[in-house]
C-alpha cells in the first residue's frame, strides 16, 4: 500500500514519463515507468512517490 506521506519528485514540465523504483537498494521496488497522459501529476502505485510537472 502507498505510503501518503511520501516525498514530491518535480520533473519538467514537457516531461510525458516517469520512473520509479522506490529509491534503490534493498528497500526499493521493482522499476515501474508511468506516464503523465494530461494528468499534473502521478503517484507510484508501490511507495506512493508523488511525481508532480513543474509549473
Amino acid at each position: 500500500m502507498p505510503n501518503r506521506n511520501s516525498e514530491v519528485i518535480k520533473v519538467d514540465s514537457d516531461a510525458n514519463q516517469v520512473v520509479c523504483d522506490g529509491g534503490g537498494g534493498p528497500l526499493g521496488h521493482p522499476q515501474v515507468w508511468y506516464t503523465f497522459d494530461n494528468h499534473a501529476q502521478i503517484a507510484c502505485h508501490y511507495c506512493g512517490r508523488l511525481f508532480a510537472k513543474k509549473s
